[in-house]
């Protein structure tokens, strides 16, 4: 949540600093050409890099992705987006990012083309096991518009997510930023925009 309310209504969800903000989860020609935009949607410099626990902050999703940032820290200004691609060479024949976009290859994993939670996450605590405890900074359980058997809450049943994601050469854009982000109502298809202002 966005503050502590304590004994009264819950207050909006936290939002950034750090937000997924488009998502090309299955290109129209070439499936590695995937990507995620990171945007940083504060008015202050944001470092994916904890100093107290001297880890990275990390993407991933459920399907085999975990990507860690480099140790050398990365740090993204006010506004600034951030590219994550599956296969940096596959990307670039099939995309022309903005000069200066940070660009971080994952490698191993692929998006879902049916849907899926991604995650973008910060390091916390350690147990008493030795295990490092993640802060999830922003996610995103997205569909391709087709799964309406995950949606029977709705009457009728229906997928609300956009189809054209979904191979047709389009990607999930967020539509307001700074809006919370894991809600079908916040996202559109729209055309890549690759580290620049949404369409």
């Amino acid at each position: 949540m966005s503050e502590n309310t304590p004994g009264l209504p819950n207050a909006y969800p936290k939002v950034g600093p750090i937000v997924i903000n488009e998502i090309m989860y299955h290109p129209d020609i070439e499936a590695d050409a995937e990507y995620v935009e990171l945007l940083n949607i504060s008015n202050a410099p944001v470092v994916l890099y904890d100093s107290n626990t001297n880890e990275p902050w990390k993407f991933n999703d459920e399907g085999g992705i975990e990507f860690f940032f480099p140790d050398t820290p990365v740090t993204t200004d006010p506004g600034e987006h951030i590219l994550l691609v599956k296969d940096l060479a596959i990307f670039n024949l099939r995309f022309t990012a903005p000069s200066g976009t940070q660009i971080f290859e994952w490698g191993s994993g692929n998006l879902s083309n049916g849907g899926e939670k991604v995650n973008i996450s910060k390091p916390g605590d350690v147990d008493e096991f030795g295990t490092r405890y993640y802060i999830r900074v922003d996610r995103v359980n997205y569909s391709d518009g087709s799964h309406h058997e995950n949606f029977a809450n709705l009457h009728p049943p229906l997928d609300p997510w956009p189809i054209e994601p979904d191979g047709g050469g389009m990607s999930l854009s967020r539509k307001v930023a700074t809006e919370y982000g894991n809600d079908v109502i916040n996202w559109k298809s729209a055309l890549p925009s690759l580290g620049s202002a949404d369409p």
